[in-house]
C-alpha cells in the first residue's frame, strides 16, 4: 500500500521523555510508504534539544525511506528556536501563503 501523504500531529511538550512517542508515529506513519509525510507541529508547546533531534530524526527516517519530509503549522517561536540552533533549512516547512488582495486592503489589524 503507499500513500502519498501521511500525517502525524504533535500536540503539547516534546522533550526527552515525549520523543519516543515521536519515534513510533513516524515508524507506523512511514510503514505505510507514503510519498510524504508531515508532522504537523502546531499543537506543540515547548520542545527542548531532545525534541529537535526527534525532528531530526524523523527527518532521517523519511530520507531512508525515500519520503519527503515537511513540517506543518511552524509557530513564529519555534521557527526562531530552529533558526538559532541552525536546523531551519534541514526542517522544511511548505511556503506560507501569500496574503489575499482583500486581506491587503484591509485597514482591520491582523
Amino acid at each position: 500500500m503507499c500513500r502519498d501523504t501521511a500525517s502525524v500531529s504533535l500536540e503539547g511538550e516534546l522533550d526527552i521523555a515525549t520523543t519516543p512517542l515521536v519515534g513510533d508515529a513516524v515508524a507506523r506513519a512511514i510503514a505505510a510508504r507514503p510519498h510524504r509525510l508531515d508532522l504537523d507541529v502546531a499543537g506543540l508547546t515547548f520542545c527542548d534539544a531532545a525534541g529537535v533531534r526527534a525532528l531530526l530524526q524523523a527527518r532521517r527516517v523519511c530520507r531512508v525511506h525515500h519520503a519527503e519530509f515537511r513540517l506543518i503549522g511552524i509557530q513564529p517561536r519555534f521557527q526562531r528556536v530552529l533558526a538559532l540552533l541552525r536546523v531551519a533549512e534541514l526542517l522544511p516547512a511548505p511556503p506560507a501563503p501569500s496574503p489575499s488582495p482583500a486581506a491587503a486592503l484591509s485597514s482591520e489589524p491582523l
